[in-house]
Order: C-alpha cells, then sequence, then structure tokens
C-alpha cells in the first residue's frame, strides 16, 4: 500500500506530501519490528538505528504540512533544521553503542520490557505529540478563523480534508499512547493497523480533493492579520433583532443583485456593498444563520444551481455546464458542495425530481 501510494502522489502536492507523512516515519519501524519479530538479527541491527531516529519526524512532517497548506508564505529555511535535532539524539545514540550493545537492546525489547533507548525515544515521542499538536490546532484554528471572514469562493472544501487528517492523527496517537501504558507490546501491531486507516483516509481524499490553493490568504502572514483584528474597534452589542435584520438586509441584497454568482466574492467587499462592517455582518450570519460568510454564499448558490438544474433537459442534460453560472469555480467544489448540502450529487438529485 506504501509504495502504491507513493507512485500515485509521486510525491506532489498535498497528496505527496501527506503521503510522505505516513510512509516515511513508520515504514523503517515497521520493517524494524518485522525483521525483530523473525528473528533476523543482522537486519534489525541495520534498521534499529534508521527506525528509532525516523519515527520522531512524523511531529515536524505534520506541522509542516499544516504551514504549506495554510499558509503559502511559508518557505523551509536553514532554522527549520532544529526540528531534527530529537532524530538526531536517538541516532547518536544508537551509534556510541556497539553491535552487542544493540544486540542487546534488541533481545530485552523481545521480552516485552522496554529498554533505556526505547524510554527516551518514548519520551521524546510524547513530548512533540502535545507541543506540535497544540502548535498544530491553535494555527489551523487561527487560520480557519481568518479564511471564514476571507474566502470569496469554495476552494476552502478543498481544504478541510487536511484538518480532519491532523485531528486523525492526534486521535490515533492518543489511542496509541494510552494502549501503550496500558501494554506496551501493542507498539508491535497497533500503530500499523492505525496507519493503514490513515492511509485509507488519505487515499480516498487525495483522489477526491485536487490540489486548489487558497489564494486569499497569501498576502499576510496568520500572525500579522490577528494583531490586526485584534486592533480593530471592538463591535457593539447588538440584540437578536439587529443581527436578525441585518441579515435580512443581506439575503434580500444578495437576492436581488446575484451578487453570489461572483466567484470573487468576498466578506469585504459584500460589506462595503451593504455599508455594514465586516465583523457586524460575520458575527450576524454566525449567530442568526448558524454559518459563516462562506456557507452563507454557498447556499445562495446551490439553490441556484438547483433551480438551473430543474430547467435541464432531463432526456440530455449537462450537469457541468452550469457550476460556473453558479459562482463556483471548478467542477470537483461544486459536487462537493452541493453532496454536502444536500447529501446527493447533482445528478442524483436531478434524478429525484
Amino acid at each position: 500500500m506504501a509504495i502504491i501510494l507513493l507512485a500515485a502522489t509521486r510525491f506532489r502536492g498535498e497528496s505527496g506530501y501527506a503521503a510522505a507523512i505516513i510512509v516515511v516515519p513508520n515504514v523503517p519501524v515497521y520493517l524494524y519490528n518485522m525483521s525483530r519479530m523473525l528473528g533476523w538479527h543482522s537486519f534489525s541491527l541495520f534498521m534499529l538505528p534508521i527506525s528509532t531516529s525516523v519515527n520522531t519526524l512524523l511531529m515536524p512532517l505534520l506541522w509542516f504540512f499544516a504551514k504549506k497548506n495554510f499558509d503559502t508564505s511559508f518557505r523551509l529555511n536553514p532554522i527549520h533544521l532544529l526540528h531534527l535535532l530529537p532524530g538526531l539524539l536517538c541516532l547518536g545514540l544508537c551509534l556510541v553503542m556497539s553491535p552487542v550493545e544493540r544486540m542487546a537492546t534488541i533481545q530485552h525489547e523481545m521480552t516485552g520490557e522496554d529498554s533505556l533507548l526505547g524510554n527516551i525515544n518514548t519520551v521524546i515521542i510524547l513530548a512533540q505529540m502535545i507541543g506540535y499538536f497544540t502548535a498544530i490546532f491553535r494555527f489551523l484554528h487561527r487560520r480557519k478563523r481568518l479564511i471564514d471572514n476571507t474566502a470569496s469562493d469554495a476552494e476552502w472544501i478543498q481544504k478541510e480534508w487536511i484538518i480532519v487528517f491532523e485531528y486523525l492523527f492526534a486521535g490515533l496517537f492518543v489511542v496509541v499512547m494510552v494502549c501503550y501504558a496500558i501494554w506496551p507490546r501493542t507498539d508491535a501491531w497497533l500503530i500499523q493497523i492505525l496507519n493503514v486507516i490513515a492511509m485509507f483516509y488519505l487515499v480516498y481524499n487525495s483522489i477526491a480533493h485536487p490540489v486548489m490553493p487558497i489564494k486569499q490568504i497569501t498576502d499576510t502572514a496568520p500572525e500579522k492579520e490577528e494583531f490586526a483584528e485584534l486592533e480593530q474597534p471592538a463591535v457593539p452589542m447588538m440584540s437578536n433583532e439587529q443581527m436578525q435584520q441585518i441579515c435580512e438586509l443581506a439575503s434580500k441584497y444578495m437576492d436581488e443583485t446575484k451578487a453570489y454568482l461572483r466567484p470573487d466574492i468576498s466578506l469585504a467587499f459584500f460589506a462595503k456593498e451593504i455599508n455594514v462592517p465586516q465583523r457586524t455582518l460575520s458575527r450576524s450570519i454566525n449567530r442568526c444563520l448558524e454559518c459563516n460568510f462562506f456557507e452563507f454564499v454557498n447556499r445562495k448558490r446551490i439553490e441556484e444551481a438547483k433551480r438551473r438544474l430543474l430547467k435541464l433537459d432531463v432526456k440530455d442534460y449537462n450537469v457541468d455546464s452550469i457550476y460556473t453560472d453558479c459562482g463556483f469555480r471548478s467542477r470537483s467544489t461544486f459536487y462537493m458542495v452541493f453532496k454536502k448540502m444536500t447529501g446527493k450529487s447533482p445528478v442524483a438529485w436531478l434524478e429525484e425530481k
């Protein structure tokens, strides 16, 4: 599966990078555990330093994955080599051991007890899990809030799976650590099973979600955006009735002008059009309509798509002919948003009418 995954993604784009996250840190560990269990001692001696060091790369790779996809100004530079220090530490500890000492370590682990090297590796990974996942989810939360307020169309849907992918890994890690605390030998088989789950999820989303950069957030670093937002004057308290009136105004203007058909519509543009502060408009939509501006626009687009679908000749209809007229930039985005909001694909929905 790892070979197929790498061949399919060719290490390109989000899918290729996610494939590397699964394969690079985990396959050496699989090979080491397999050789150790089968008694291939020469191969185990060779794989011990590799597996012990590369498994510390998983957390940094997940962090870079998040930064790469939601901050297009992000570039690797020499300072990022500091993320390799835990792996170099584990590699150094292995290399200073003689072959006899490494074999003793392997045999000790076969008894079901962890060695000093194994304990050090476990502590490093646990610390990484807490530190990196905290940083990852803080970053993603901040970026999602920014994208919700500035995204101009449905490209965000193309990126949602990446956040779920990060949460999936976090959940799997928690399961692994809890099981390891109860019975340490679960590391010989449980991690492999959970990573197969992650691989299946990745393969599915690699096919279902083509690469689509989020252009609206490429000009400003997240930290600057966050500080800029904090510097804005506070939104005065509004009653539910006032917020409802703002939503009615927004919906009426959207319907009358069909502004949702513009693929480049944004919160900033629309708020200026109806003469309502951005944050006031955003808060009103969130509170009264229970969605963000991005979802509000897509609801209008899907309703328009339904109307246009019903006008097509059922015997010879072409669903692909309408998505650009409804404000979507790509066919895949249109299909995903339509299914998310109706539970059916456009073709299935039309056939039922």
